[in-house]
Parts: C-alpha cells; sequence; structure tokens
C-alpha cells in the first residue's frame, strides 16, 4: 500500500473524508438495503496496519433493526498490547440505537517512527427513524400544514501529533456528519427523473492534520492546519453556517508536536413544515477517517456526541415508528445522538 498523501505548497493532503466517506457510504447503503425494516442502523469500519512486515486489513459491517453495536479489539487502550519500532497499529468503535437515539464513533491509529507505511482507520454509522405527524388534538386536518422544531447538536474531539524535520511525522483526522427529513410522498419532475426535496437539513465536517515539511525548502519544520464547518436549512429557512480554520507553522527540528480540536456546534434550532397525515424519513450518518506515519498518533471521538430532538406545535402528535424511550430527549444537554440512515 502506497502513501496516500501528496504535497501541494508544503501542505501534504490526505485520502479525506470526503472521498473515503463516499466509499463508505455506498458501503453502508448496500447494507441498509438488506434491512427488511424501514427504519434501522448500520455501521462499516475499515483498518489498516502494518505488523511482521506486511499490512493487516480488518473490515467489517452490519445492520439492525433498531441496534448496533461494534470494536475492533478486545480489552481496550492500555490492556497490554504492544507494537514493536517499525509498526502501527489501529482501532475503532462505533454504536447507533434508534430506539434510545444515540449512536457514535471513535477512531485510533498509533505509527512508530521507523514506521514508512501510511495506516488509517475509517468507521462509519447510520441511524434511521419514520415518524407520522397526526393531528393529536390540533384540530388540524390531513393536508393542513403545521411547523416542527429540530433541534441538534454535534461535538467531539481531535487529536494529530507528528515530529518536525528532519525527523518525520504525518498525522491526519476528519469527520462529517449529515442529517436530513424527507417527505417521500412529495415528488418534483425535474424533467429527468423525480426527486423529493428535503425538509430540513444539517451537515457538519471537521478536519485537523499535523506533519513534518522540509525546512530547507519551505523555511519552517512543521506545520499543523485545523478546520470546521457545520450548516443548517430547511424548506421555511434559508438556513446558517458556520467556518473556522487555523494553521501553525514551527521552526524547531526533530520536536514532536502536538494538535488538538474541540468541535462543538452548540445548540442548533431548525423549523421545518410537514404536512398533517404525511410520513416523515429521518436519514443521516456519522463518519470518521483518520491515518497516520513514522513518529505520529492520531485519534477522534465522537462516540456519544450527536443529538437531536424533533417537538410539534399546537397538540399535533408524532407516531415514531422506533419509538424514543421517555426523558430520551433529554440527552441533547450530555451529547447523546440520533441520526438516521436514507431511505432505500
Amino acid at each position: 500500500m502506497k502513501s496516500a498523501y501528496v504535497k501541494r505548497n508544503g501542505r501534504r493532503e490526505g485520502f479525506g473524508v470526503r472521498g473515503v466517506c463516499l466509499a463508505a457510504a455506498a458501503v453502508l447503503a448496500l447494507l441498509l438495503q438488506s434491512s427488511p425494516a424501514a427504519a434501522g442502523v448500520a455501521y462499516y469500519s475499515s483498518i489498516n496496519y502494518y505488523q511482521d512486515g506486511a499490512y493487516v486489513s480488518k473490515d467489517a459491517g452490519d445492520t439492525a433493526d433498531a441496534h448496533v453495536h461494534y470494536q475492533s479489539f478486545s480489552g481496550g487502550v492500555g490492556s497490554g498490547w504492544s507494537i514493536a519500532n517499525g509498526e502501527s497499529f489501529g482501532l475503532t468503535t462505533a454504536h447507533a440505537d434508534a430506539a434510545n437515539l444515540k449512536m457514535g464513533v471513535s477512531a485510533h491509529v498509533y505509527s512508530t517512527p521507523a514506521n514508512t507505511h501510511l495506516s488509517d482507520a475509517r468507521i462509519s454509522t447510520e441511524v434511521s427513524n419514520r415518524v407520522t405527524v397526526s393531528p393529536g388534538s390540533s384540530g388540524l386536518a390531513l393536508g393542513d400544514t403545521t411547523t416542527l422544531t429540530i433541534k441538534i447538536r454535534l461535538d467531539g474531539s481531535m487529536h494529530a501529533e507528528a515530529t518536525s524535520w528532519p525527523g518525520k511525522g504525518w498525522s491526519h483526522a476528519e469527520m462529517d456528519a449529515g442529517l436530513s427529513v424527507h417527505d417521500y410522498a412529495i415528488q418534483i419532475d425535474t424533467g429527468e427523473g423525480w426527486w423529493s426535496p428535503a425538509l430540513a437539513s444539517f451537515g457538519a465536517s471537521s478536519e485537523l492534520e499535523a506533519y513534518d515539511v522540509s525546512k530547507p525548502h519551505w523555511q519552517y519544520s512543521y506545520y499543523g492546519f485545523w478546520d470546521e464547518s457545520w450548516d443548517t436549512a430547511s424548506n421555511i429557512d434559508t438556513g446558517h453556517s458556520h467556518r473556522a480554520w487555523g494553521e501553525r507553522e514551527e521552526l524547531s527540528e526533530s520536536f514532536h508536536y502536538q494538535e488538538g480540536r474541540h468541535f462543538d456546534t452548540g445548540m442548533l434550532t431548525l423549523e421545518f413544515e410537514a404536512i398533517v397525515g404525511h410520513t416523515l424519513d429521518f436519514e443521516g450518518f456519522l463518519s470518521l477517517y483518520i491515518d497516520a506515519a513514522n513518529d505520529s498518533k492520531t485519534w477522534a471521538d465522537f462516540d456519544n456526541t450527536l443529538a437531536f430532538a424533533v417537538t410539534a406545535a399546537d397538540g399535533v402528535r408524532l407516531d415514531w415508528e422506533i419509538v424514543p424511550e421517555p426523558g430520551t430527549l433529554s440527552l441533547l444537554t450530555t451529547g447523546a445522538l440520533m441520526l438516521l440512515r436514507r431511505r432505500r
């Protein structure tokens, strides 16, 4: 396996979650198509690391009607495993629980100084649920419109560290997340096929990296970079967006630098319009991709971090296909998660 990055203007560009997660999403879509239920959960994990003079690859994936849990190792970090200089190691965890409205992922890759082979880990989860908007005690008739409110929060952490020139180190992490709400009874003829627009959507991404740079050429020996963004939109709200980034250049030689970034959208509120009597599909995903080479370490922890709650006004009743447990929505304040997969 060859190195998966190229150097551009002093900065090395990794695979990136935008390419990697498209592949992971395709695998998840195939997994979800095999699920007999309209609502459900899925995960996909892939790890590539270098040990005993060869690459080791571990792939796993599964679907379920309501709950999945996965870890690529037993015992956990610090439980006794070790790696020799010239080798690397990776691990992932994932969980998704549609009934309790939770989902999370984490990934770690460790590389030793003499390891020249890029090692990576990716982990993706998807959860889905459906809700029928019923009149309840609102007095509204079937076909009337009503306003629903989604509250969303996503937070997590990333860590990257690498040794500067003339040492070697490469560390890279990316997160990607999304949520959309569709009423598939609403179809628009585009002239090239039928299309169902999202009633509401949320998207987020974050990136962190650290690596050595040739000081004789670039006049510095180390580069660190971070980037984050999120946005919301709906059929009655043009949406809100956030984007921030930063970078660091250092001169010290053979110094082991660390980068850390905490990602937090805060509580986001999004209103959208729905038709009484219709069924809505909530669809989403949470994905990580990380890699490391030479003297470096990378991890990302979004293990229990994305949450959303849906509420209705004026007595409208929401009938979920997989019913949330009482009090689950209060977990928004502690970073619980509800994410939902795309409709088959």
